[in-house]
């Protein structure tokens, strides 16, 4: 029994999932560089003494474990509207900036386990 493909790659999604999957890797893309701003400088204005005294490391290592939530969760939404049969480009921009920034996290733990600092 072969699967239906509801849409092609040059056509809209027909399943409203897919703009979720689109949006979702669009956010991967841009959530660490936003997260990596306003801890850099914007927290100095907000909150100067946690800032001076290094205590907004967790803060960092939740910005990783979000990145990496919001990237798995793209790929996961992801291959389930591809069994429903989409093949949209929408889906497909969010699936593969979704795939880049969750593998740069992965990455990055991986080399910390291994060769702290």
């Amino acid at each position: 029994m072969k699967k239906e493909i509801i849409s092609k790659f040059n056509e809209r999604p027909k399943n409203v999932k897919s703009w979720y999957v689109m949006w979702m890797g669009l956010l991967s893309l841009f959530f660490g560089p936003f997260f990596g701003f306003f801890m850099a400088m914007l927290r100095n204005f907000f909150d100067p003494i946690s800032y001076r005294s290094g205590a907004g490391i967790p803060v960092g290592i939740l910005g990783v474990i979000l990145g990496l939530a919001i990237s798995v969760t793209t790929i996961i939404l992801f291959k389930k509207n591809y069994k429903l049969g989409e093949r949209s480009y929408v889906l497909w921009m969010g699936f593969v900036p979704a795939v880049l920034v969750g593998s740069f996290w992965t990455f990055m733990i991986i080399g910390e386990l291994l060769f702290p600092h």
